[in-house]
């Protein structure tokens, strides 16, 4: 029996052992930004983590509305790397756009657990006086 639970180790071992290597995109996906004036625009610096043992390729950065803008630099981040992910809202785009706002940014990445993240923004839009 002993035996037996030694091959099993070395087998999950040499298996681990011989994965090849990967990406693994780390970022919250859950943000509050605060609160800002009508017109006035909104902006955060997220980081994001390649937890991974290989570089990590974004192919593209997307948001879900043209009211948002976002960018990440590096485009190739190496293994135990950090870029930092720049977001901004701009209250001004949609005069509807009052109270609380959410927006979405995408992550498009070679990640082959995740090869697309979602990052949520919250931020409240407070209408100026007139």
């Amino acid at each position: 029996m002993p035996s037996r639970i030694l091959l099993l180790a070395l087998a999950a071992f040499l298996a681990a052992a011989c994965a090849p290597a990967a990406p693994d995109i780390d970022v919250v996906g859950d943000h509050d930004i605060g609160t800002v004036a009508k017109g006035a625009r909104a902006v955060a610096d997220i980081p994001v983590r390649n937890l991974g043992d290989a570089p990590l390729t974004v192919v593209a950065v997307s948001t879900s509305c043209g009211c948002t803008k976002a960018s990440l630099t590096p485009m190739t981040i190496a293994p135990g790397g950090e870029g930092r992910l720049h977001v901004e809202y701009d209250s001004g785009a949609h005069v509807e756009d009052v109270g609380p706002i959410e927006r979405f940014v995408f992550i498009s990445s070679d990640d082959p657990d995740e090869d697309e993240v979602e990052i949520r923004f919250r931020v409240v839009v407070e209408q100026t006086p007139t």
